[in-house]
């Protein structure tokens, strides 16, 4: 469920969809079938539409890693208009961390800067960490 310190955005639209980009994700091709302890995934859909990702492995490597694209970033659009309040802007850019012990997803949004949680060569081994699913 999503937590929220104002209601007056439609909570169950916003739990159906974050539920279904969580089952998306999971049974996307990417990482069904395939060894995960951990995925992250920077969802962007203002400014511009983008995602990027990655697979934390078992033996605590982590590799580039996205479901398919248009379908999930759809869905995430429907999320952020879900939670949109009347009269503001809503969120930027997304960060979603599944666990799969439970499995467990856990979401950030960022309505101000939508490059928060950009990799780049300078930073990519430390911020590979940081988004990692804890």
């Amino acid at each position: 469920m999503i937590a929220s310190m104002s209601m007056d955005f439609d909570q169950t639209a916003a739990d159906r969809a974050l539920h279904e980009l969580g089952q998306m994700v999971i049974a996307d091709g990417e990482f069904a079938g395939k060894d995960w302890q951990g995925i992250t995934l920077v969802i962007q859909v203002e400014p511009r539409k983008r995602m990027f990702g990655y697979r934390y492995k078992s033996d605590g490597k982590w590799e580039g890693a996205t479901p398919e694209g248009r379908p999930t970033i759809l869905k995430a659009r429907e999320l952020a208009d879900a939670m949109r309040l009347p009269g503001k802007d809503g969120w930027k850019t997304c960060l979603i961390q599944i666990s799969r012990a439970g499995p467990n997803i856990k979401v950030d949004f960022e309505y101000d800067d939508p490059n928060r949680w950009d990799v780049t060569p300078a930073n990519l081994d430390q911020r590979v960490e940081e988004l990692r699913p804890r």
